[in-house]
């Protein structure tokens, strides 16, 4: 059994400050100026998208957000965007959970996304980078296609990465993430021991 979810990016004008002002995860931040991402999933419930900071939020039609600018509704008031020329670093911005599947059953999770300025890793050391099935554990590490195993029950967090070229003021920026999930046992052969599953 497979689910797969299109999560498309749009680039906007995004709040730097709204990130802090908010209290969010913040890991650390290279600068020189400013970009909004906003995430869409395709959500039906084989596997569950939870958000973790302020600047995600399910929206009213049940779709994962998120949304760093004015527009996001948890938006303190504060700044306008990030820079461009420079790279933003969240080690907790959404976590995708174990509880819809049947008792006692593992998954194995793979994110990938075309565009390499938005990547991710896992703070928690349990996100793997498939080509080698090393962990990416720090935003330095992170990686436009990642995977991991997730227990019946539990969640893993996943930290995003982005990184804003010399963009204009307002530009914008589209791509499109997939999320897939296979029962553990089941994932494609080249996914087998290298996302932590048991015995890696």
């Amino acid at each position: 059994m497979r689910k797969n979810l299109a999560l498309g990016i749009f680039g906007l004008l995004v709040a730097f400050g709204l990130v802090l002002g908010a209290g969010a995860n913040f890991r650390d931040y290279n600068a020189e100026r400013s970009v909004h991402w906003k995430i869409v999933s395709d959500d039906n419930e084989l596997i569950d998208l939870t958000p973790i900071q302020p600047y995600a939020y399910i929206n009213s039609g049940g779709v994962l957000v998120v949304d760093i600018s004015p527009d996001n509704p948890n938006y303190p008031g504060y700044g306008q965007g990030l820079s461009p020329n420079s790279e933003y670093n969240f080690d907790e911005v959404f976590e995708v959970s174990n509880d819809l599947w049947e008792d006692n059953m593992s998954i194995v999770v793979r994110i990938t996304n075309a565009n390499t300025a938005i990547q991710f890793y896992g703070a928690d050391e349990n996100v793997y980078y498939p080509g080698t099935g090393s962990p990416v554990y720090a935003s330095d590490m992170a990686k436009n296609d990642v995977c991991f195993t997730v227990g019946p029950g539990e969640a893993v967090k996943v930290g995003m990465d982005f990184t804003v070229g010399n963009a204009a003021l307002n530009t914008t920026e589209s791509s499109t993430i997939h999320i897939q999930a296979w029962r553990l046992g089941t994932e494609p052969s080249d996914l087998v021991g290298k996302c932590g599953q048991p015995g890696q």
